[in-house]
């Protein structure tokens, strides 16, 4: 990077002329538009994680792949946890239910950070992974003991809102469909927004370079995944943008996947089977839609799926509030019978 390109990327970073510094961008979480995020946006892709700047003593543990020593402590911290209980059993006044010593660990972890961006423990694995390759299978089976034994949440996100799941799929700057599957699995939600108010789609479709058959077999294997695991192109981001709107001008080649995906939808919407009809997942209770009962969705405390979709179903849900009911005998076309 020559210097007059590092000094107008700097004075887009920290000039307030078009919004708040980054300075104060980095202390909120709240969801940013226009010059703000292309601000954070800006320091985000050019700060990467170090391991030799980054990492501190559990960092290094985690770099050194060695499962039975990552169990090791988080037993560690579960007994100091358990001895700090004892110790102050009966003192406190909070009424509210105090944390098992288990849960309190996990926790522990789970607000650990590295690097300028601030990677959360998922994150950190993720790019462990990229970074030594040669160690992945190891550092999927840390993840898989922090997800299913330690029981840590998979929702972490740096410092651009952006979880584990979203950039395993993101192409910028890797595809870990294994990992990604795992923290699905776990459950991930693929249609989380960072603060830029977009899904990792959007990501996926930005090709820079039409010419370029490696970004495109990224893209397009990467879109995929993410169609096929109940990813929506109806979110639009922060500045109003919508992947379905963005994908020709970006990604002509790939408008075939979202025109497979919508024809799944509308069956998947209607599907007697109990599952989301925005995401299509059934791993969590699913709650009908309260207007017109005939989409189901996840429970909004889990994921937004039914505020998410709205935009596009409140066409055909206020449709279904109104229209009447079948008569009891059933409805007549063309001499032929059917009954509900």
């Amino acid at each position: 990077m020559d210097r007059a390109t590092r000094a107008r990327m700097a004075s887009s970073m920290y000039s307030s002329d078009d919004g708040r510094p980054l300075s104060q961008l980095m202390k909120t979480k709240e969801t940013l538009k226009g010059a703000e995020a292309q601000r954070l946006r800006t320091y985000c892709t050019s700060n990467t994680m170090q391991p030799a700047r980054d990492m501190d003593e559990y960092g290094l543990l985690l770099g050194t792949g060695d499962v039975s020593q990552v169990r090791a402590e988080f037993e560690r911290r579960v007994a100091r946890h358990k001895e700090a209980s004892s110790k102050t059993a009966g003192s406190s006044t909070d009424a509210a239910e105090p944390l098992s010593a288990e849960a309190s660990a996990a926790q522990e972890i789970y607000a650990l950070c590295w690097g300028p961006t601030l990677l959360p423990i998922y994150l950190f694995l993720l790019h462990l992974r990229a970074l030594f390759p040669g160690n992945a299978a190891i550092y999927l089976e840390i993840a898989r003991f922090l997800i299913q034994t330690a029981r840590v949440p998979i929702d972490g996100a740096d410092v651009s809102g952006s979880q584990a799941l979203s950039i395993a799929i993101s192409t910028k700057p890797l595809v870990d469909f294994e990992y990604a599957q795992l923290l699905y699995d776990a459950g991930g939600d693929v249609n989380n927004r960072n603060r830029y108010g977009a899904t990792t789609a959007h990501e996926i479709i930005l090709i820079w370079d039409p010419e370029d058959k490696s970004a495109i077999a990224r893209a397009t294997g990467a879109l995929e995944w993410f169609l096929a695991h109940g990813g929506n192109v109806n979110v639009a981001d922060s500045d109003g943008l919508r992947v379905r709107n963005l994908i020709m001008p970006f990604a002509p080649g790939l408008d075939k996947l979202i025109a497979a995906a919508d024809r799944e939808r509308k069956v998947r919407a209607i599907s007697p089977e109990g599952c989301c009809g925005f995401c299509g997942r059934n791993d969590l209770k699913i709650l009908k839609c309260g207007k017109c009962k005939a989409v189901q969705y996840c429970v909004p405390s889990v994921r937004a799926c039914q505020k998410l979709d709205w935009p596009y179903h409140k066409k055909n849900c206020v449709q279904a509030a109104v229209r009447p009911a079948a008569p009891a005998g059933g409805l007549s076309f063309l001499g032929t019978k059917f009954t509900p």
